[in-house]
């Protein structure tokens, strides 16, 4: 007999269990109260349930026994193949979960190219030991680069070399301290910096290797050219080979020429 089927099994004999023994005389004490009018209360309940047990697995309440014993059955069923159903969820899940990982670690393997790059942190300056905000506009730069490109993705939370920092320190300067706290804020660089529209191109995801956390943003291609705003400064970035690359106004204008053929 497979594990799956002896779940299942277990699973019916539990609940055919509980509606012979517990659930069936419970019911026939309950018919007893409503059948005599007694006014209910939990001394009287236990009194009558003594009273009543042996007599719910008599021989003339046989057939309602195995009624219930049968609808327990069926529950406990449907019961052990929803737990199934439920197991078999969870093992896809840790697969796949699994399999991204190798995913990331293959990519962090391969280094920085035209479609990955790396950063060591979103805020915290590993050089000043102090939060910078002038970080947030290389993160800006990184994902514009990529929109106006081919897309890719920008790992946080790991360094040129393809070290595992993690973005625990990032962590620190942000006011939720969390995941959530961080795509948050992800999100409100891109707001801030390049526009409200551009969040619909960028989806953040978290993994944890070697017991830290980094961060992967995705990033989709846009047709629409995307811009970081500094201040009154306004610059058009490219990904070109591992480097994001500010592009003048001829540049910018005969690269979006050429987009067009």
């Amino acid at each position: 007999m497979s594990k799956k089927m002896k779940l299942i099994v277990v699973h019916v004999l539990i609940g055919a269990s509980i509606f012979y023994f517990l659930i069936h005389p419970i019911s026939v004490v309950l018919y007893w109260f409503e059948y005599t009018n007694t006014e209910y209360s939990f001394l009287k309940f236990m009194e009558i349930l003594r009273e009543r047990l042996s007599e719910s697995f008599s021989f003339n309440m046989q057939r309602m026994s195995i009624s219930f014993g049968v609808l327990g059955s069926i529950l406990g069923l449907i019961s052990g193949i929803f737990w199934v159903k439920l197991k078999e969820k969870e093992t896809l899940i840790k697969k796949q979960k699994q399999l991204l990982k190798n995913d990331i670690l293959n990519l962090i393997e391969l280094g920085e190219n035209n479609w990955v790059e790396f950063k060591s942190s979103m805020k915290y300056d590993y050089f000043k030991k102090t939060p910078n905000k002038e970080l947030e506009i290389v993160i800006a730069k990184t994902i514009v680069g990529f929109i106006n490109g081919k897309g890719g993705k920008l790992i946080i939370g790991v360094d040129d070399e393809g070290k595992i920092l993690g973005i625990e320190n990032d962590f620190k300067t942000l006011k939720h301290q969390n995941k959530d706290g961080f795509e948050r804020n992800v999100f409100r660089i891109i707001s801030t910096y390049i526009g409200q529209e551009f969040c619909y191109k960028t989806q953040v995801l978290f993994y944890q290797i070697n017991e830290k956390e980094i961060c992967l943003v995705h990033i989709e291609p846009s047709k629409k050219p995307a811009y970081v705003t500094d201040g009154k400064k306004t610059t058009f970035y490219l990904r070109t080979g591992n480097a994001t690359y500010p592009l003048s106004v001829k540049e910018t204008v005969t690269y979006l020429e050429s987009r067009k053929t």
